[in-house]
C-alpha cells in the first residue's frame, strides 16, 4: 500500500515574508492598542488574525494513502476519503483537491489544499494516480 508523507512550513521556507508578516502583526496591535487604548480588544483582534495566519507560521504534515487524505495542523486533524473529491487542481504552491466536478467559488472552502515543499512531482504523481482510479 503506497503512501507520501511530507511536512510543509511556509515561514521557514519564506524568511524574509515571515519577518514581515510578525512585523506586520507588531504594527496592527501597537495601532489597535493605540486607538482604542483597551488591552482585551488588542488581544483578541490580534488572535482573530493570527487564526487566519497561523498556517503560514505553523508547521502542516500532510498523509496521503490510498484510501485517505489526512491533513494535520497545531489543533486539528482533518481526514477525507478519496471518494469524497471529484476533481484536482495544480498550482504553484500546492494541489486543490475539490469536490465538485467543475471550478466553484465554493471549492477553496470545502476543497482541500496540500501544500508542496519540495515535492511538487511526487505529489502530482500521487494525485494523479489516486484520482485517475477513483474515477473508473
Amino acid at each position: 500500500m503506497a503512501e507520501l508523507r511530507w511536512t510543509a512550513w511556509p515561514a521557514g521556507k519564506s524568511p524574509v515574508r515571515a519577518i514581515i508578516a510578525v512585523g506586520f502583526l507588531g504594527l496592527l496591535g501597537w495601532t489597535i492598542q493605540s486607538l482604542f487604548r483597551t488591552t482585551y480588544f488588542t488581544i483578541v483582534a490580534l488572535l482573530l488574525v493570527w487564526g487566519q495566519v497561523a498556517g503560514f507560521f505553523l508547521p502542516t504534515r500532510y498523509e496521503l494513502t490510498e484510501e485517505v487524505v489526512r491533513v494535520k495542523g497545531l489543533l486539528a486533524t482533518r481526514e477525507k476519503s478519496w471518494s469524497e473529491f471529484r476533481s484536482y487542481y495544480v498550482d504553484p504552491t500546492g494541489v486543490l483537491l475539490s469536490p465538485f466536478l467543475e471550478r466553484s467559488r465554493l471549492e477553496r472552502f470545502r476543497g482541500t489544499s496540500l501544500q508542496f515543499h519540495g515535492n511538487r512531482d511526487e505529489v502530482v504523481a500521487f494525485v494523479e494516480r489516486v484520482m485517475t482510479r477513483t474515477e473508473e
